[in-house]
């Protein structure tokens, strides 16, 4: 029999440590259930402060302030730019768990999901109001941690923006429960306002008409080819088939596209054998007016 109750004791030693982690495990979810019922509103959030202190005594005296501050990390953004609105609290005396709501204008901001934090430890969650112009953070202290004290960032929460105006955010109420789960409320916290303008779209230059380059089917000035009926006078009163047209710069303006180097050449012969014909032809002329051989 002393064998029988022998072989038995580890058991029961088993199933004791398992019975202890059943029981931790109870009072775990309890506890994460009695906080996520602060997101209900003040009365829920006082009772689950009641249920986590098991009864703590009512001599505690009631969560006390100095002062609040609502700052945005810009004052001025565009459209598309992210800013960083902190709700902060001063000579803060015992404080176990709060519900803030800040209210801003969804045409203006939007808020991101998740990024509600405070630097208070224990549960929090934020979540946008039912409104939907209006983030509600919920924070606790678990079981037998201390109240919290002292200068406190009780929310910080980043938004977008969406849409040019006025994006003033306001913490708008809190309520405020003591350890003995007394609530305080409290309105009007503070604003941070935020001026939300569209982003600049720099402007582009028209396309503008460029004067024509002069060559074939443009309607720019010539490039002074020469012309086939082209000729001057000379000093003798004759025309001289050397010159060029219009405005031409010289007698071997070409195209510069289809002339070949065989035509240049012809081009020059020509030109050799007409100055060859007005020198004599200017010769002769002397000749009749002065009679010079």
């Amino acid at each position: 029999m002393d064998r029988a109750v022998g072989s038995r004791a580890p058991q029961r030693g088993a199933a004791g440590r398992l019975a202890a982690r059943r029981v931790v495990a109870r009072r775990l979810v309890a506890q994460r259930v009695a906080a996520r019922r602060v997101v209900a509103g003040a009365a829920t959030l006082t009772l689950a402060g009641a249920t986590l202190l098991g009864g703590a005594g009512a001599a505690s005296a009631a969560t006390t302030v100095g002062s609040y501050t609502v700052t945005a990390s810009a004052p001025a953004v565009e459209v598309g730019d992210t800013v960083s609105v902190t709700v902060a609290a001063t000579g803060v005396s015992d404080l176990f768990a709060y519900e803030l709501t800040v209210g801003f204008d969804p045409e203006v901001l939007e808020y991101v999901d998740g990024s509600g934090t405070t630097d208070i430890s224990g549960f929090h969650e934020a979540a946008l109001g039912p409104d939907g112009s209006s983030v509600v953070l919920m924070q606790t202290k678990l079981g037998t941690s201390p109240a919290a004290e002292g200068d406190l960032t009780l929310a910080t929460l980043d938004f977008v923006a969406v849409g040019a105006g006025d994006g003033a955010v306001t913490a708008e109420r809190a309520t405020l429960v003591d350890a003995a789960t007394q609530a305080t409320e409290v309105t009007d916290l503070g604003t941070a306002p935020i001026t939300v303008t569209a982003v600049a779209v720099e402007p582009t230059d028209p396309p503008t008409d460029e004067p024509g380059t002069g060559g074939p089917g443009t309607d720019g000035p010539g490039t002074g080819e020469p012309t086939d009926d082209a000729t001057l006078v000379d000093s003798d009163g004759g025309s001289d088939p050397w010159s060029t047209g219009g405005t031409g710069s010289g007698s071997l303006a070409s195209t510069g596209a289809t002339v070949g180097l065989a035509a240049g050449a012809a081009f020059l012969a020509l030109l050799v054998g007409v100055g060859l014909v007005v020198a004599a032809r200017r010769h002769r002329a002397r000749q009749a007016e002065g009679g010079v051989e």
